[in-house]
């Protein structure tokens, strides 16, 4: 028995209970991580991705205009943007952050709401009817029974139609393309092409994922005059050295109260850059990482031994093979593994993308 156990323990909440359990040096540090990982650090990528997104909202609203002159042209069908780039790349958080934050988009993700835009993750394996499963689901469509593939996207057009949605997200569009047999790929870049081309309800749609998304509706030539695309490329040494210097900054500093002198340390910064394989998403994760462990450790300042601490936590491996520790040739080792096995590398590539980048992440 715990001492001074409630004498209603059994019955209380088990999340509860772990929360009554825990130190309050516990809680006071878990508060301050949530705060970290909560935090947002905007780019003017984030401001390329609204203003694209004003673009395509923005021809909408001309076709609606339209309207009586019956749409002739160009107004007559949606349009389409793709937002790619590399897994970990910060694709899918900054879009549910514009997503969430516009007034045009008020009610995003609440199934009740009147909001004109609905995401949803493509399924793997994405089939043509699961994918019009899962909008249907998104539209808060019952979806009680294994539903026919036309039966379905049937009902995709006209519940879109009832819900007035004229916008929709597709991210993970990658699993599309992840099937062996090509007439389910086309099946489902027809069905797409056949969302912007609705007579009496066409819809905008917004499509992201990995590089491979970008040319999905590439093979119609007039789908692909209608769609526009932005790219979340990979950080690169020593290119990006004062943004990943602000990062660190932002996030130790700024938002965990730790002293951030080691963000002036050009080697620091080659090591991150290459342990997160350029990816800025993962360079975020690995920098409040290590601001964790300094929390936790009651520690003011953030150190080379805090990234160590998060990258083996993240990876699992000894030490020799850290990227934080080893003395020299950091760059040497593999870490092509860390942001996901959604795309490998082609049998006959080098071993990971260390070795072609090991020049270009010396120290500067």
């Amino acid at each position: 028995m715990v001492d001074n156990m409630p004498t209603n323990a059994e019955n209380e909440d088990p999340f509860l209970r772990m929360r009554r359990l825990r130190s309050p040096e516990r809680a006071q540090v878990s508060a301050k991580i949530a705060q970290l990982q909560s935090a947002y650090f905007g780019t003017e990528r984030d401001n390329l991705l609204e203003a694209e997104i004003d673009i395509l909202f923005d021809s909408h609203m001309e076709a609606e205009a339209a309207e009586g002159n019956r749409r002739v042209g160009r107004l007559r069908e949606g349009r389409a943007l793709t937002v790619t780039g590399a897994s970990g790349a910060g694709k899918t958080r900054a879009l549910d952050r514009i997503f969430m934050k516009r007034e045009d988009l008020l009610g995003y993700g609440d199934k009740e709401s009147d909001c004109p835009l609905v995401s949803v993750m493509a399924p793997s394996p994405c089939t043509p009817r699961l994918l019009g499963e899962s909008i249907l689901k998104a539209l808060g469509y019952p979806v009680e029974r294994k539903l026919e593939e036309n039966v379905a996207w049937d009902l995709v057009h006209k519940t879109l139609a009832l819900r007035r949605v004229k916008f929709l997200h597709i991210d993970e569009l990658q699993h599309a393309l992840q099937s062996r047999n090509p007439v389910e790929i086309g099946k489902v870049q027809d069905t797409l092409k056949g969302l912007l081309q609705d007579k009496y309800w066409p819809v905008w749609l917004i499509l992201s994922g990995l590089p491979s998304a970008k040319t999905f509706l590439a093979k119609d030539i007039q789908v692909r005059r209608r769609t526009r695309h932005v790219v979340f490329h990979d950080l690169k040494f020593p290119d990006d050295i004062p943004l990943v210097r602000r990062l660190v900054t932002f996030y130790a500093k700024d938002k965990g109260g730790c002293g951030a002198t080691i963000a002036q340390d050009n080697d620091l910064i080659g090591r991150l850059l290459h342990a997160a394989n350029g990816s800025f998403g993962v360079v975020i994760e690995l920098i409040q990482d290590a601001v964790g462990h300094a929390l936790r450790s009651s520690e003011t300042d953030l150190s080379s031994e805090h990234f160590a601490a998060a990258y083996a936590a993240r990876t699992g491996c000894i030490r020799d093979n850290n990227v934080f520790v080893v003395a020299s040739d950091w760059d040497l080792i593999d870490t092509s593994g860390l942001n996901g096995i959604e795309e490998p590398p082609p049998e006959d590539a080098p071993i990971g993308r260390s070795k072609a980048k090991s020049k270009k992440n010396k120290k500067a």
